[in-house]
């Protein structure tokens, strides 16, 4: 099969006007001009999207799909509460509610053009929607407690779901990593745990960090809601915190934190010290601005992280902080604020934030040899995006188009390993509308 567009976008190479790419099963075979694969591959199949864009499948870095549910309910808050509300709504929810936030999620996610997500779950229904509704990625099994007494009776539990999880994921194209919540919700001997449970089998690690100055105040200080409204929400009342006096980012490195494959999400308050410190270990770090962003987090210093060479990826977080699963405004709005914070267009481009939530993001999951670019051999995850509205006409330079100009209501077909996941002139209608609601119809009481 050739698909077609005006341009093709392979993200490691040049852009390619009149363009096409071939995909045998599960797989790109070849890539280039329209006119040259025709005549190679004179059998193929061809559909041709016209003035449109392909190129590789977005990577959400870091997500959290079954808070779908909480789109708009919460709005308007700073983070400590905004999170202290989130918790009290959460236990309003039934299993099922929970499932089928997670579907209209993967749903979204589908239809916004993300082929890969890092999902971090306590119950694992992220990961039955990403199975349903055929995804690539990672199922990070989300870890907490605060008290230090707990550590041998909560690993215990975590490995027996890591194991579980590992079975259900058996021949699809889902990994389960493993995932101490934050500075706040986890105790340092239980971060010590995870981290050496995950180096000895081998999993990927994902971990919250400086994301708000009223973590750094937890951490640092112990001071700040989450030292008091939020530590008895969750549970963690009778739970002892002494101040620290060491940034989020040294607290970890203290308790050895970044050993092993480690992402970091967020890295908002972080200053030059702490991003050596990243350097160092070769932390991933995944970047969500929209969320930094609306809930007042603050804008992480991209240049800093990127003079280091640090792998950076994007995340959406979740619609309970953002409202949309979508990767076009997390390139666009995270454009905007580095330009803003800096002072200058220089430094960050179109193309360097494609890349991130691409191949970026393919490096920061360690994928980059599957997927993240149109490269024969790799994995056939490939979108095509709609650039003939006329808010993207004249279209000279594709990577402009889609950052500038695109959203994810221009995604017109989303394919992954090969197996058609959205096709637009095809779409999918599905049941889990009608779930939502009736769970959303619980959050507003």
């Amino acid at each position: 099969m050739i698909y077609a567009a005006k341009w093709v976008l392979p993200v490691t190479g040049s852009p390619v006007e009149d363009g096409a790419v071939a995909v045998k099963e599960n797989k790109i075979c070849d890539v280039g001009k329209l006119e040259a694969l025709t005549d190679k591959y004179p059998e193929a199949e061809v559909k041709d999207f016209g003035l449109a864009a392909i190129m590789p499948g977005f990577i959400d870095a870091h997500t959290h799909l079954e808070f779908s549910v909480f789109r708009g309910i919460v709005d308007d808050l700073p983070f400590s509460y905004w999170k202290i509300q989130l918790a009290n709504k959460a236990k309003k929810l039934s299993d099922e509610d929970w499932q089928a936030s997670a579907d209209i999620g993967a749903m979204e996610a589908v239809k916004s053009g993300i082929t890969t997500i890092a999902d971090t779950s306590t119950e694992g229904y992220s990961l039955n929607s990403a199975k349903k509704y055929g995804l690539r990625g990672f199922i990070f099994a989300e870890v907490t407690g605060l008290n230090p007494a707990d550590v041998s009776k909560i690993m215990s539990k975590t490995k027996k779901r890591v194991g579980d999880w590992q079975s259900k994921v058996s021949g699809t194209k889902l990994n389960i990593g493993i995932s101490p919540y934050s500075t706040y919700t986890v105790s340092p001997p239980l971060y010590k745990a995870v981290n050496e449970y995950a180096r000895e089998n081998n999993l990927l690690l994902s971990t919250h960090v400086a994301g708000t100055k009223d973590e750094y105040e937890f951490v640092k200080y112990a001071s700040g809601p989450l030292a008091t409204k939020f530590k008895k929400i969750a549970g963690f009342d009778d739970v002892l915190w002494q101040p620290t006096g060491a940034s989020p980012v040294k607290y970890l490195e203290q308790w050895d934190g970044f050993e092993g494959n480690v992402i970091a999400v967020h890295c908002v308050h972080v200053n030059a010290m702490d991003l050596d410190i990243l350097a160092k270990y070769n932390v991933k770090v995944v970047h969500c601005p929209r969320v930094s962003a609306k809930l007042g987090m603050g804008i992480a210093p991209l240049k800093g992280l990127a003079q280091r060479k640090l792998k950076i990826g994007l995340g959406s977080d979740s619609p309970a902080s953002n409202n949309t699963v979508d990767l076009f405004e997390e390139m666009r709005v995270g454009l905007y604020l580095q330009r803003g914070l800096n002072h200058t267009s220089e430094g960050f481009s179109a193309e360097e934030f494609i890349k991130m939530a691409t191949i970026g993001g393919a490096e920061v999951l360690g994928l980059e040899s599957e997927i993240g670019s149109l490269e024969p051999q790799k994995q056939a995850d490939i979108i095509a995006i709609d650039l003939s509205r006329s808010y993207q006409i004249p279209t000279r330079d594709p990577y402009s188009a889609i950052v500038y100009g695109a959203n994810q209501a221009n995604v017109v077909f989303t394919m992954c390993g090969g197996q058609v996941l959205y096709d637009r002139e095809h779409s999918f209608i599905d049941e889990t509308q009608a779930k939502v609601e009736k769970a959303r119809s619980k959050l507003r009481e």
